[in-house]
């Protein structure tokens, strides 16, 4: 109850006064919210100060341990891509790192100078004050490089102040609370409590459910409080339950009239496919009765639908098939749920016998019990009819003047004609039977002829030239027509070529273009042709987005030639040149003859715009022999311009414009050599020709090196061989890995030399850890592409291995698959002959080159070497763990062994030992060494898997 507090007007002459005038006219209830609210609010805003400061700190540390944890994981990872400097192995650590919202930057710097190795930057993720740290890089002893991370601390300050928000809430909750609460004590307390006896009973008699109230009084009234309260809670849980049937009652009223909705449509969406098919269809229950049937049925069987509802669907089969019939419900319906289709004849009782395809298909009921089958019909006398029209074809078919043969869907021919036999040569008996493919030009890709078939099966028919082989091995151009003929299912069954030889009419056709696309003198492209090669070449670029290079070429003081030896001469010399021209070129390339002594060459393959110095510095070797032209020894050089797309010009004129002017830039250097049109690219084609000039000197100053990366046995733990890997103490450049110099060397004819050194010394060194009493164990070596087709590579090896005193069963030699499977039949001729002189032989990145699995049996190999590339991913990647399980299972069927390179992590080695992989190399072993470290590791014997 409310109680005011009168008191006579006192004038305010202090502060104190005021306060105390003020707060004697509050009611009682305003005193007790005012106590309340001063009492709560003062701690509570302590409180929460407290608590911010504290987890402030507690997130400071915690977002602080996690910024070093990502620069120390990154650090660790990048340390062997920054070894072998490989951006591709590097990229995707620093990509995965940068899936952290909170990283703003990520650069990873090595030790040349210049720009980063990696540098990725999103600035928009800065949203706060950023922390810049920064960790070396470690390979053993030696920093190879530095990782810089920039982080954004937006993310914290977002959770300090939602933090912040959250505990200003909680205040504000609970003063809110407690000021209910002590209103709901003034309530129940102080104020008439008739007042709320008389609301109470006022609700139960309206049947309302006002909020609950707590009666503590122990007197009378507090009794009757409690005993309404009681009433009224019983009256509202009624009430509730009452309203809860009522909507589950509404509730399931919708739903059945949905599903009823629901099975009405499905039930006449279903009659209408039923009746609307053009096929006979009809159900039949488990006796075999007919129980209902669409008009196509009744249609088909020339029957009302009373003369069949009800009756066996056997009765209208024929007779001589009902058996066959009734096995296909009973053995194939009954037990698999339906059966292919296959062909009977029905009896129509007023026309007759009706040759039909038959299907069924069981049906069942929501238990999944058989109550019925569908029984579909298909009219077959079209189909009969065309099989009857095929043989009167086939009558012509044999006397028609072009060669005709027919083939089956499973690619064999079936039939020729005569003139077939005196086009081809073959006789009937001779090729009926055999595959198709025996008439294929077998200079002619597979796909060519993929491409035909693909177009006829789509299409249903096919015209165009084909080139076919005679019987006597001739290969000639003729006119092909290609006809499908489908069954009534529309399923292709035979294929109809007829073939006119129009070989003659071709050849003329070839000479007439021959004379107008070709230079008469030199037999290359002339102007005009080259110029429609060249600008396919260039829309070819421009879709792909790929580059290509056009080089002018003009032949140094050709007038003189010309006008002092004669014409004569000056042609003859011109045909030389042509011939040395195309000698230089790679496949793919084109070289044209623009007029007088001005050739033009089209590169199409570049990986970048240097490949193109390489292919202008073997012109210019081939150019600079002698040339013996009618007794006279000529020296004749060119100037070489280059011009690149789409740096350099974007359409053919421009590209030889510009090429053009580089030339004279050429000439005006000294003639004999080339330029690039641009700046730039010069000054890095004689980058590339001063690491070509440091590596022909490479080997007389002694400057390469090898380490030895162990390869252990995962039965034993104990390292059994070594990898030898080339390394390059360059001068000034420090220590070279082989991916920055090896390419150059094998382009540049290098490698023969380098591949030599690195045999030679592998053998001398094993020899000499032997020698030092350590356990013996194979040096594995790989060898070039060059290497390895020379034809005397077992002399040479054999000699090495008589030099270093080397046992030949401590050596293994590595070759990668792409290498081997160029010349097959020299490939197994040299594996016999290294494998005879008791090497062991391994097939290195095995699963990445395009071998045929029909050779690895003929290939006299010990080894397989799985690629990192499908290590690198196990066991997480499904794709990767299948190849590497693959490879395992072939080579243990095959009776080879197993290796597998790039092993860096625990779960990779139980995966690979799992599957039963026989070797392992990687940094979880160990990193490539150094020969003495190696020795040292020999000495301490078997490798165990730490961890």
């Amino acid at each position: 109850m409310d109680t005011a507090v009168s008191t006579s007007t006192v004038p305010a002459t202090s502060p104190w006064l005021r306060i105390k005038h003020w707060l004697t006219h509050l009611s009682l209830r305003q005193v007790f919210v005012l106590v309340v609210a001063v009492g709560l609010l003062a701690p509570g805003v302590i409180f929460t100060l407290l608590m911010l400061e504290w987890r402030r700190h507690e997130l400071t540390l915690q977002f602080r341990a996690e910024q070093e944890r990502v620069l120390e994981t990154l650090a660790l990872g990048l340390r062997q891509p920054l070894w072998d400097l490989s951006l591709n192995a590097g990229q995707p650590l620093v990509d995965t790192a940068m899936k952290d919202a909170r990283i703003v930057s990520v650069q990873v710097d090595g030790t040349f100078p210049g720009e980063p190795f990696i540098a990725v930057s999103l600035p928009e993720r800065r949203q706060g004050v950023v922390t810049h740290l920064s960790r070396p890089v470690h390979f053993g002893d030696q920093i190879i490089g530095k990782v810089t991370i920039t982080f954004d601390d937006g993310d914290l300050r977002r959770r300090l102040a939602a933090q912040g928000r959250e505990y200003v809430l909680l205040i504000g909750v609970m003063l809110v609370v407690s000021l209910l609460l002590i209103l709901l004590l003034l309530d129940s307390r102080f104020l008439v409590p008739l007042r709320r006896l008389s609301e109470q009973a006022r609700a139960l008699t309206n049947h309302e459910a006002p909020p609950g109230t707590v009666w503590t009084r122990e007197d009378e009234i507090g009794d009757l409080g409690r005993q309404l309260e009681w009433a009224r809670g019983e009256l509202h849980r009624l009430f509730g339950e009452l309203n809860d049937k009522n909507e589950a009652l509404e509730q399931d009223i919708v739903e059945r009239v949905q599903t009823e909705e629901a099975l009405r449509a499905s039930e006449a969406k279903y009659r209408e496919l039923f009746v609307s098919n053009l096929d006979g269809i009809c159900v039949v229950d488990m006796d075999g009765r007919v129980q209902d049937a669409n008009p196509a049925m009744l249609a088909l069987l020339g029957v009302p639908s009373a003369a069949l509802v009800g009756r066996p669907m056997s009765q209208f089969v024929a007779e001589d098939w009902r058996s066959y019939d009734d096995h296909m419900m009973q053995h194939r319906v009954l037990v698999d749920g339906h059966c292919n289709e296959y062909e009977i004849e029905l009896y129509r009782p007023s026309a007759g016998l009706l040759p039909v395809s038959a299907k069924g298909v069981l049906m069942r009921d929501v238990d999944g019990r058989a109550i019925g089958i569908w029984r579909i019909l298909r009219d077959l006398t079209e189909r009969k009819a065309a099989a009857q029209r095929m043989e009167l074809a086939a009558k012509v078919f044999d006397n028609t003047a072009e060669a005709i043969m027919v083939i089956a869907p499973d690619n064999r021919i079936t039939s020729v004609n005569r003139a077939f036999t005196d086009i081809l040569g073959y006789h009937a008996d001779e090729i009926v039977g055999q595959p198709s493919s025996v008439l294929r030009d077998p200079s002619v890709e597979t796909r060519v002829y993929e491409e035909i078939n693909a177009n006829y099966t789509n299409g249903g028919a096919w015209q165009g030239e084909v080139p076919f082989r005679r019987k006597s091995g001739g290969v000639f151009t003729a006119w092909a027509q290609i006809n499908v003929v489908r069954d009534v299912t529309g399923r292709i069954g035979d294929v109809v070529l007829l073939i006119r030889d129009i070989s003659d009419a071709k050849a003329a056709q070839e000479r007439i273009l021959h004379l107008a696309r070709f230079d008469a003198l030199t037999v290359l492209p002339n102007r005009a042709y080259f110029r429609e090669l060249a600008e396919e070449a260039i829309a070819e670029a421009h879709r792909h987005g790929v580059h290509r290079a056009l080089l002018f070429v003009d032949l140094d003081h050709f007038k003189t030639i010309n006008d002092s030896l004669g014409h004569d001469v000056g042609d003859q010399l011109l045909k030389e040149v042509a011939s040395r021209l195309n000698d230089a070129l790679r496949a793919g390339d084109a070289v044209g003859r623009l007029g007088g002594d001005e050739f033009v060459i089209l590169l199409r393959n570049l990986d970048s715009g240097e490949d193109a110095s390489y292919v202008a510095s073997r012109v210019l070797e081939r150019l600079a022999r002698p040339f013996v032209v009618d007794e006279h020894e000529l020296v004749v050089t060119p100037s070489l311009g280059i011009a690149l797309y789409p740096e350099d010009g974007e359409d053919y004129d421009t590209l030889v414009r510009n090429a053009d002017a580089a030339m004279y830039h050429a000439k005006e250097h000294g003639r004999n050599t080339f330029r690039f049109y641009t700046a730039d690219m010069n000054a890095r084609a004689r980058e590339i020709l001063a690491v070509e000039n440091q590596l022909r000197r490479a080997l007389e100053r002694d400057e390469f090196v090898l380490h030895y990366q162990p390869q252990v046995a995962m039965s034993s733990g104990a390292i059994v061989g070594v990898e030898a890997l080339i390394r390059w103490r360059h001068p000034e450049r420090g220590l070279i890995g082989p991916m920055q110099f090896i390419p150059i060397a094998e382009e540049r004819g290098l490698i023969g030399d380098i591949g030599e050194w690195v045999l030679r010394e592998a053998c001398r060194q094993n020899r000499a850890w032997q020698d030092e009493g350590l356990p013996p164990i194979e040096v594995a070596v790989n060898l070039s592409a060059m290497q390895f087709y020379r034809r005397d590579l077992a002399e040479d090896i054999t000699g090495i291995l008589k030099e270093t005193g080397l046992d030949a069963r401590w050596l293994a030699l590595e070759v990668t698959e792409s290498v081997i499977v160029q010349d097959v039949e020299s490939t197994i001729a040299t594996l016999a002959a290294l494998k005879a002189m008791g090497l062991k032989l391994a097939i290195d990145d095995f699963g990445t080159g395009y071998s045929s699995l029909s050779y690895l049996k003929r290939f006299k190999v010990d080894k397989l070497k799985v690629d990192r590339s499908f290590v690198m991913d196990i066991p997480g990647d499904a794709d990767d763990s299948a190849i590497t399980r693959a490879v395992v299972n072939l080579a243990r069927n095959l009776g080879l062994q197993v290796i597998a390179e790039g092993v860096e992590t625990p779960e990779q080695w139980s995966f690979l030992k799992q599957e039963g992989c026989d070797e392992v190399q990687g940094y979880l072993v160990s990193p490539p060494l150094p020969a003495i470290d190696l020795a040292n590791r020999l000495a301490r014997g078997a490798w165990t898997l730490q961890g």
